[in-house]
């Protein structure tokens, strides 16, 4: 059975890459999307998205966007 996926992450094919990946070192199992049906592969810039299971979302949420070591500790 395929999970529900959900999108963390609109952007740059670039960034979207750069999340996967470090998604990925977490253990955690994204996918990146073209948004157009017949991207320009070599354009960097172009639209992508990164996609998660849901019930991978809010660790996924929390390593992206969540507060750095640094916040935590007051600085």
């Amino acid at each position: 059975m395929e999970a529900n996926l959900k999108t963390l992450f609109d952007g740059q094919a670039i960034k979207c890459e750069m999340v996967v990946l470090m998604l990925e070192k977490w253990g955690l199992h994204p996918q990146m999307e073209e948004k157009h049906a017949e991207p320009d592969l070599d354009d960097l810039a172009r639209d992508a998205r990164v996609l998660i299971p849901e019930d991978e979302y809010e660790k996924a949420h929390d390593i992206l966007f969540g507060e750095s070591e640094i916040e935590r500790a007051g600085f």
